[in-house]
């Protein structure tokens, strides 16, 4: 079963501990690549909400955010 990902905005993430957030970066990161690489069908994954394959636009930014705040944090880089 696929698992979507929450869009966290940028405060939430620099809320998380950076166990939390490198956590949440590995979820990201287990992502399919996409819905065309997948066995799923588009009309059983759109209901499901949140981020579900890389390609999408959605977890380019979300991937993209992350990876700038952990940039931010003391001994990640």
């Amino acid at each position: 079963m696929l698992k979507p990902v929450k869009p966290l905005n940028q405060r939430e993430l620099e809320a998380l501990s950076t166990k939390r957030l490198l956590a949440y970066l590995r979820r990201l990161q287990r992502c399919e690549e996409s819905i065309e690489l997948s066995d799923w069908q588009e009309d059983k994954v759109s209901p499901l909400g949140g981020i579900v394959f890389k390609s999408s636009d959605e977890w380019k930014t979300q991937y993209n955010l992350v990876k700038a705040v952990l940039a931010k944090r003391p001994n990640i880089g």
